[in-house]
């Protein structure tokens, strides 16, 4: 009876860990400095509380503008404000496009994320496993203090399908 459990038990634990790994649970996350040039991001502002219907809405709303109208570009969603404990979010949900002349993007909102240098975390995996907004925004923080830089306000989070993101912090030298 005893070895039955012990089995059983070991078992679940090399199928978890089986499933854990495949959803990319056991991949690092990378962290590295980038620079960018002034960028226009097409889409709603949203203001309200993080659980919202209307927020998952302009996310869902946006991600199915990007596959019907087949733009060159990828989901975005720009946090005005880092922190992560705030139970009130402001955000520019949107589509970064190198295609500014695409007719679906001239009837949406504009928002401009300007030049200039970013800490950048690339993120891997299924979603279910990615470390909370929390654990990225301590990441960064540390990241940040040991190589001296100064954090700006705000993160933009891109999202490249259902494996891999990248959540970039502004930074002032």
């Amino acid at each position: 009876m005893k070895k039955t459990v012990i089995i059983s038990a070991v078992s679940v634990i090399l199928v978890a860990v089986a499933v854990y790994a495949w959803l990319g649970g056991f991949r690092a996350e990378q962290i590295n400095e980038v620079t960018h040039d002034r960028r226009i991001v097409y889409g709603t502002r949203y203001e309200g509380k993080y659980g919202d219907l209307k927020l998952r809405e302009t996310v869902v709303k946006t991600q199915q503008m990007i596959e019907d109208n087949s733009l060159q570009g990828h989901l975005i969603v720009v946090n005005y404000d880092s922190s992560a404990t705030s139970e009130n979010i402001d955000q520019f949900i949107g589509i970064l496009s190198s295609d500014s002349s695409a007719e679906a993007l001239q009837k949406l909102s504009q928002d401009t994320l300007p030049s200039g240098d970013y800490l950048r975390i690339r993120v891997y995996g299924q979603p279910v496993v990615w470390p909370t907004p929390t654990q990225v925004s301590q990441y960064a923080e540390k990241y940040a203090q040991q190589q001296q830089i100064n954090l700006g306000t705000g993160a933009i989070e891109h999202y490249f399908g259902g494996d891999s993101m990248w959540i970039e912090f502004p930074t002032m030298n």
